[in-house]
């Protein structure tokens, strides 16, 4: 039921997010002042304050858990751009000590792989991550054939290098997909909507709405959920991985196998 509700809030477009948490958090609200004022008991106003407080502040240690959770996976996949732009370069170095053919060929291996891995592949994009595997296999093949012409030092070397490029491509892969699970975020969202719903009970007990305060509120939650969805869709929103270490490496290599035919 909350995995289908997870699946339901990742259609709802990232920029709407907003709109509709806050519309959500203000109906909520005027169901819990409607409540009250229909049901109220002859409870103090102040202990349900009290209960008020411990609701919102188990909202943010939930929030600030959620957010922790979504900057953890956008720093991983950061990180894993630039290693990935490293891995490759090392590699095509050390393609360039091997005797041609298989030097230069490994080395336009590594050049065409580059060129695909400029963005980070989103696990929809099939063909992409087929194109990608495909070329890791190329990129091994012709690995196992070269370091069969040199010693061993050199042999180990190349090889350390073309599997830290593997690694590195398949667990970049495996990060893009990696995201906050759907019942966290609706765990936080329903929590949310419980906050909202013993705030209105709560200003009906002290008398008074305070609409303006409590939108003010409402609009705050609502854009604090929408920064954790963003960081947490690699394909939405305003947030997104910095691409340009692979951008200029695949760019850099292009331009030596240029000025090498030349």
């Amino acid at each position: 039921m909350i995995s289908d509700l997870a699946g339901l809030l990742d259609r709802v477009p990232l920029a709407a997010v907003p709109a509709v948490l806050a519309v959500l958090f203000f109906i909520v609200s005027e169901l819990g002042y409607r409540l009250h004022q229909r049901f109220g008991g002859g409870g103090s106003a102040d202990d349900e304050t009290q209960v008020l407080s411990a609701a919102l502040l188990l909202l943010a240690l939930l929030l600030g858990f959620t957010f922790s959770m979504a900057l953890g996976r956008y720093d991983e996949r950061r990180q894993l751009v630039v290693q990935e732009a490293n891995d490759i370069g090392t590699a095509w170095l050390r393609a360039g000590l091997v005797p041609a053919p298989h030097g230069p060929a490994l080395q336009q291996a590594l050049a065409d792989y580059a060129q695909i891995r400029q963005t980070s592949p989103l696990p929809n994009e099939t063909q992409k991550l087929a194109a990608a595997a495909r070329l890791r296999d190329r990129v091994w093949a012709i690995t196992a054939t070269a370091q069969s012409v040199l010693d061993g030092p050199r042999a180990a070397s190349l090889v350390s290098a073309v599997n830290s490029v593997i690694d590195t491509g398949t667990t970049r892969e495996k990060s893009v997909a990696a995201r906050v699970p759907g019942e966290v975020i609706m765990l936080l969202v329903i929590f949310a909507c419980v906050a909202c719903f013993l705030l209105g009970y709560v200003l009906a007990a002290h008398g008074q709405r305070h609409r303006l305060v409590s939108s003010v509120l409402f609009a705050l939650m609502s854009l604090t959920v929408m920064l954790i969805l963003d960081l947490d869709r690699p394909a939405d929103g305003a947030i997104r991985v910095d691409q340009s270490a692979l951008r200029e490496l695949a760019q850099q290599l292009a331009n030596t196998a240029r000025s090498a035919q030349q």
